[in-house]
């Protein structure tokens, strides 16, 4: 949770609240029930502030920001009322806290802890909640806070994944447009943006605009971080993906090359990523008529995908198939 939560251990005065307050067309009532153990190791502070409190007889809980909440049940209850039962958790709950690792790994601590919540919804699936969590927070924020432009992109990857390309682009063109205004023009950040909208562009058919858009992140990312980054070889296979797509496979494959050295030189040997470049490369080189040099890059994708991945994999179906 990004906020505090009070709560109340006297069931019968939660829902004399909730049945007293009005209620519009587009809202439901909802009662969280919250089985939270005091002696579980990890677990965010709460406490009984009925002392504390203007009426004591409410028997105040109030529960700490950050508090992790797990799902259990939702049922609906008597006069329409939606019943959400869920657990505390430990901050070092295994499943959780993997989550929580990749949300911080990929996005960085301050992002993962507003947006946490909307992210972990999206990587679990959840892409409506998702958005739903995300839109209330674009709502609530100050305009001129610094998650804003976070919102809008996270917000542009949910609906990219419920398959609403031109939301998904506006989302991403709105955040590129505030990271313009704010950040300086040279800065990674925008560089990312620019990548997240080429990519959205490719989906809906603007290839000439996507490859713009992937040579201005290719750019901004090479004068940041150097020729021989990740993140350039992520960008030259986009643009190879496009130059394929355009016919023009002598400057795809030429992408693809050095996206696969930037890739052997970070990633060990066997990795997937280095499979599927050596895989589109033989694409490629097959397309151009160059059998020899695409079998050499079938056989390299398939020797690496038969160490790194099950044996039924469907990777390897599909490099088996182009051979």
């Amino acid at each position: 949770m990004n906020s505090f939560l009070s709560t109340t251990t006297n069931r019968r005065a939660a829902l004399s609240f909730l049945y007293s307050s009005s209620l519009s067309d587009n809202l439901e009532r909802v009662l969280f029930e919250i089985d939270a153990n005091p002696q579980l190791d990890g677990v965010k502070p709460f406490a009984d502030i009925s002392s504390l409190s203007y009426f004591p007889g409410e028997n105040e809980v109030l529960l700490m920001l950050g508090s992790i909440l797990r799902l259990v049940s939702i049922d609906v209850g008597e006069r329409g009322v939606s019943i959400i039962r869920s657990t505390l958790c430990s901050n070092s709950d295994h499943d959780v806290q993997a989550v929580f690792d990749y949300v911080k790994n990929q996005y960085g601590d301050a992002e993962a802890t507003t947006l946490s919540f909307g992210l972990v919804l999206g990587l679990m699936g959840k892409y409506n909640e998702a958005e739903k969590y995300i839109r209330c927070l674009l709502k609530e924020l100050p305009p001129d806070h610094e998650d804003i432009a976070a919102c809008y992109h996270d917000l542009g990857e949910i609906l990219d994944k419920k398959g609403d390309y031109d939301s998904s682009l506006q989302s991403h063109q709105k955040a590129l447009e505030i990271m313009l205004q704010t950040r300086r023009p040279d800065h990674p950040d925008i560089a990312t943006s620019y990548n997240s909208v080429a990519a959205v562009q490719v989906k809906t058919g603007n290839y000439t605009e996507a490859l713009e858009s992937f040579r201005k992140a290719f750019e901004i990312w090479r004068q940041a971080f150097g020729e021989n980054h990740p993140n350039i070889a992520l960008c030259l296979s986009d643009m190879a993906g496009i130059y394929q797509i355009s016919g023009k496979f002598a400057e795809g494959l030429d992408c693809l090359k050095l996206a696969l050295r930037i890739r052997q030189y970070h990633l060990p040997a066997n990795h997937p990523d280095i499979a599927d470049t050596h895989n589109n490369i033989g694409l490629l080189y097959f397309t151009l008529d160059q059998l020899d040099l695409a079998l050499e890059h079938f056989n390299m994708s398939l020797k690496i995908k038969q160490i790194c991945l099950p044996p039924n994999h469907p990777d390897i179906a599909m490099t088996l198939s182009n051979m």
